[in-house]
């Protein structure tokens, strides 16, 4: 969105947000750009935000030595329109706290504040107005903090009760406590969040859900064996590799005395061997400790190899009916634009903390569909890489993000690390004359150890 188009869209709260938000249209129009330049002579557009601790009790402030008060983070936009990363900017740099991010993707106050001349840098600068955009921040408190010497010093954490005692610019207290109102009332959005998904998410999944082949019964040997093949791979290409695998592999026996040769020849092309590797070991566990089925038991299916958190999820929940929520990136991203929860979503803790609040919403009844609906929404309708068809969407009543208009935002994830680039020599040995005879020619290959990358697999020899 452009600067113009993210200034009209902010509702004032209050007569002075109003006003202070009619001069600062007139002036983009009258100025454009300019007026986020800390020289234009009408004033200029700063941005603040108001960090609070994740509970919302406690406020992240400073003493400001042009001020010589006590106050919020903040700076000058220096020509950057994208005004929620200058708060992000001004957070990081004035506070050294790294993990920081918004409570919501919008602008929860404007206001036009006087700034007395100073002396900045040994220049005196003249009296003017800061039009000060304000976005509501959280950071944990458990960060390291320090004082960025020509801007500030003491920067602490606060109680927010305590705000009237430690700031004196008095006209301050009501603004900040307006934006810290203001969060908490986003937060309680948040919190009503979950319960309020499962009719329409059920009544759309019912009416949309795609034909899978999976999806024909609930035999936890079919659930189990899609939701490892469709692990790292596309729907499309999974299709035909079940079929095929459950018609040569029909039930847990099969797979458990399977020769690793066939087996492998079954998995060739889908990668990641590992994950049929481990598929045989617990079809094996299975025959000896479980006689040849599935424990209805979560933990114990944890337990068993190449499972983890999310397949263990789906098999209880699709399978048994327990409220046991398969939490993949599908259903990450999901929850992120809903919520509008901009924290990192490759953080374990929150993906912890969200599989328990969805458990909440699950019931022996839906269970089954409640997991599969959240996995189809993910996959056709709030897609990854592309943005998010929220005019089919289900929950486009209710998703915060899309209110916002900060889907394009969501979700944040940590950047990957660079991928290890090995340098090797690899030999062609042929016997035979390819020229010549190139049928009767044989290529020297090898096994790859049994255990490491790639294990077991065939490969030209190499150094």
């Amino acid at each position: 969105m452009d600067l113009l188009g993210s200034i009209t869209d902010f509702q004032p709260y209050t007569e002075q947000e109003s006003v202070a938000k009619k001069r600062l249209i007139s002036l983009i129009k009258q100025y454009q750009h300019q007026i986020l330049d800390r020289d234009c002579e009408a004033g200029h557009i700063t941005c603040s935000g108001m960090i609070l601790s994740p509970d919302l009790q406690k406020t992240l402030m400073a003493y400001h030595l042009i001020y010589q008060s006590v106050g919020w983070i903040g700076g000058h936009a220096d020509g950057d329109p994208d005004l929620l990363s200058v708060a992000l900017r001004e957070a990081r740099e004035e506070t050294s706290v790294k993990e920081v991010y918004p409570i919501s993707g919008k602008i929860l106050s404007l206001d036009a504040l006087p700034v007395p001349e100073h002396e900045k840098h040994g220049k005196i600068v003249p009296a003017h107005t800061h039009y000060n955009i304000t976005y509501g921040l959280i950071a944990p408190e458990n960060q390291k903090i320090a004082d960025k010497p020509d801007e500030n010093k003491n920067v602490q954490w606060i109680s927010i009760a305590k705000i009237p005692e430690y700031c004196t610019e008095s006209h301050m207290i009501p603004i900040y406590q307006k934006i810290i109102s203001r969060m908490q009332d986003i937060q309680a959005q948040k919190s009503k969040i979950l319960p309020e998904i499962v009719t329409p998410l059920l009544s759309w999944y019912q009416e949309h859900k795609r034909d899978l082949p999976w999806r024909k019964d609930t035999d936890p040997y079919h659930v189990w064996i899609s939701e490892i093949m469709l692990q790292q791979t596309r729907v499309e290409a999974v299709k035909n590799y079940y079929t095929r695998f459950l018609n040569a592999l029909p039930d847990v026996r099969s797979l458990a005395e399977c020769p690793e040769e066939k087996l492998l020849k079954l998995w060739e092309g889908l990668g990641y061997y590992n994950r049929v590797r481990n598929m045989q070991k617990t079809a094996k566990i299975l025959m000896t400790e479980h006689q040849g089925k599935f424990p209805e038991n979560y933990d114990k299916i944890r337990a068993l190899p190449g499972i983890g958190d999310y397949t263990a999820g789906a098999v209880c929940s699709i399978c048994f009916g327990m409220p046991t929520p398969a939490v993949d990136g599908n259903v990450l991203r999901v929850m992120a634009r809903i919520r509008e929860d901009f924290r990192n979503i490759l953080d374990q803790k929150l993906k912890s903390g969200l599989t328990a609040q969805l458990a909440g919403i699950y019931t022996p009844e839906n269970s089954n569909s409640l997991t599969q609906a959240l996995m189809e929404l993910g996959a056709v309708i709030c897609i990854p890489n592309g943005k998010p068809d929220c005019k089919n969407c289900p929950l486009q009543e209710i998703c915060m993000a899309k209110a916002n208009s900060s889907t394009a935002l969501l979700p944040v994830r940590m950047k990957k690390s660079k991928h290890k680039i090995q340098k090797k020599t690899v030999f062609i040995f042929i016997a035979g004359n390819p020229e010549q005879n190139p049928e009767s020619c044989r290529i020297a290959i090898r096994k790859r150890p049994e255990s490491g990358l790639l294990a077991g697999l065939w490969e030209l020899p190499n150094l």
